[in-house]
């Protein structure tokens, strides 16, 4: 233990001193009992120090057998005594500068022991000697470790600016289901204090490094065995992702990434998944991508759990996947990274007209709804419509939006017509009902102009987004859109040129830049290899996600190793192939969701 060694080299200078023969009795007493603390037999060393300790002789022994008393003491299960004793040695021998950095350490570890985090943070403080840093920093990492109420952590912090607090109020926070993260706070603390999150996962202490690595595709390819269901199945979007897949295999063979992909047709149910996971030799796989549909993702997020290997859904943004088991990663951000990332856009930018209204388009997507809501709704905002509209009846948005209901008039106007046919009356006029029920009556929209600020879509399905844009480019009135990118990829009904009118913003979701150079490329390899230009479906499966997974976490694995996100978590940025960045470092789904806008009819970001 540091202290006794440090103790130790005093008491062989002091062995050399001369003594005079009661001095010496009192040292033979003092290795008695230091032998006796040394061979763990604290109770008896207690009392020998004790004796030692009692004399009224201005002597180091007994000053250092009262020490020791201490130290015996804490080691014999009465910390209190120790604590006691200590306090009693700084009262005694307030110019004993040799030992009070380490009776302060003592009383800090005790305090730490006893939960008084802030008397053994006072303690470690009064420490001025520069050797003491590695251990004061081991004390306080073992003793926070123990601290996990957020609230006492944050006041701890207020009051002691440590990094060391800030890093375990970090991965308290980093704990919490998404929806519930405060990402403001986890950002500032990352950014103040310059520490990152890290990868804790039970039973993994490092991360292999491999000279192949095993990938397994799990994808509903759905062969029959026989000439039709080949021809559809190399026609189908599944086929397009392992194209890619192939083509970055070749990618990183020209980086020296050596990686055996291995293919298996889940085909869309979780017997056949189980099936083809049974085989013990799977468990040599070094990451797992797929599959696409509930039942297979269930079977591989199970066996992923079991047999701590990766997997990576490509397709979906339901972070469902994410909870309690840190071997799951999706491609896409989750519907929370995707909640948080616009809601955060508009307490920023949309704050002149606080009503919105929010649309999704199925179960899967109503947890970013329910998270944009709740964030929102903190800041002040009025959720005016909150409504679940299926992708076959999305007319509806738009109809909801230019849609014209009669109204009654102004009460002023109406008031005058009335008099005006009383004058009449009045004054004879056989047709005095010059106005009918009707002209009492205005067309107006249903919706009222600017009675809504912005429309928020929580889906990715692209007619929910069709229909809402439409709508407001048919409007007077200024509604903003602020939705997903993902869509934009897909066939669509609407222009560039009409999201670029409406003044659309998006939260970029794997935003793929056509005019990179990685893009180009990959566009031609596709071409000298399957003599067709690569199809972009973003709502499904294809090449260009084939491509970028396998060059991305490919160099991932051969970066750092099997269990990559040991290293992912240490960096907030790590730049994509064919997509711009992704984002890890606070939650294994993509955080990286930057603010996009229609400029000259292409998709470009923003720098708001």
């Amino acid at each position: 233990m540091m202290i006794k060694t440090r103790c130790l080299i005093v008491l062989t200078f002091l062995s050399l001193a001369g003594f005079t023969a009661n001095g010496q009795d009192i040292k033979t007493m003092f290795d008695e009992a230091k032998a006796l603390m040394d061979s763990e037999q604290y109770a008896l060393a207690l009392g020998r120090f004790k004796q030692i300790s009692a004399l009224d002789e201005d002597n180091d022994l007994v000053r250092y057998a009262g020490f020791y008393q201490a130290i015996s003491a804490y080691h014999a299960g009465d910390a209190a005594t120790a604590l006691q004793l200590f306090t009693q040695l700084e009262a005694k021998y307030p110019s004993w500068s040799e030992a009070a950095n380490e009776i302060d350490f003592w009383q800090a570890k005790i305090a730490f022991e006893s939960g008084e985090i802030e008397n053994g943070l006072d303690h470690l403080k009064s420490i001025d000697d520069e050797s003491f840093k590695e251990e004061i920093e081991a004390l306080k990492v073992k003793s926070l470790a123990k601290e996990n109420d957020r609230a006492r952590l944050k006041v701890l912090l207020k009051s002691y600016p440590d990094p060391i607090i800030a890093s375990r109020l970090l991965s308290s926070l980093l704990t919490e289901n998404v929806m519930d993260r405060n990402f403001v706070l986890i950002d500032s603390l990352i950014t103040t204090f310059k520490i990152s999150p890290k990868a804790n996962i039970d039973g993994i202490d490092f991360s292999p490094k491999k000279e192949v690595y095993n990938i397994g595709l799990f994808f509903p390819f759905q062969y029959a065995g026989d000439s039709v269901s080949l021809v559809r199945m190399m026609n189908d979007w599944p086929v397009r992702f392992l194209q890619g897949m192939q083509l970055g295999l070749e990618k990183l063979a020209e980086e020296n990434i050596k990686i055996n992909l291995m293919t298996f047709d889940t085909k869309t149910n979780a017997t056949t998944t189980r099936a083809i996971l049974a085989d013990p030799k799977l468990k040599e796989l070094d990451l797992i991508v797929g599959p696409a549909y509930p039942g297979p993702i269930g079977e591989v997020e199970r066996f992923s759990k079991e047999n701590k290997i990766n997997f990576i859904n490509p397709l979906s943004s339901n972070g469902e996947i994410l909870i309690n088991n840190p071997f799951a990663f999706l491609y896409y951000p989750s519907n929370e990274s995707l909640a948080i990332s616009a809601a955060e856009y508009a307490r920023k930018h949309l704050t002149k007209n606080k009503n919105v209204a929010i649309f999704y388009a199925s179960e899967a997507d109503r947890p970013r709804a329910e998270l944009y809501r709740r964030l929102l709704e903190k800041d002040t905002f009025n959720i005016v419509i909150d409504q679940m509209v299926r992708p076959n009846e999305s007319v509806k948005i738009q109809q909801m939006l230019v849609q014209k209901i009669k109204v009654d008039k102004d009460p002023a106007e109406r008031a005058k017509m009335i008099a005006e046919m009383d004058s009449l009356l009045a004054a004879g006029v056989r047709r005095w009902e010059k106005y009918t029920r009707d002209d009492f009556m205005d067309e107006k929209l249903g919706i009222r102009p600017d009675s809504i600020g912005h429309i928020f879509i929580a889906s990715d399905i692209p007619s929910l987004s069709a229909s809402v844009i439409s709508g407001i480019d048919l409007r007077e009135d200024t509604i903003y859109y602020v939705g997903s990118s993902r869509w934009l990829s897909s066939e669509q009904s609407i222009s560039f040129q009409q999201l670029e009118r409406v003044e659309a913003v998006f939260t970029g979701s794997n935003w793929i830049d056509y005019d990179k150079a990685a893009v180009k490329e990959f566009r031609k390899r596709y071409l000298e290899m399957f003599s067709a230009v690569p199809k972009k479906e973003d709502r499904l499966g294809d090449a260009y996600i084939g491509y970028d997974i396998m060059v991305n976490y490919g160099r991932l694995l051969s970066q750092y190793g099997k269990y990559f996100q040991l290293g992912l978590k240490t960096k907030k940025l790590v730049p994509g192939e064919l997509t711009e960045y992704f984002n890890y470092q606070l939650s294994n789904d993509n955080r990286y969701t930057p603010i996009l806008r229609m400029v000259d009819s292409k998709v470009k970001k923003s720098d708001n």
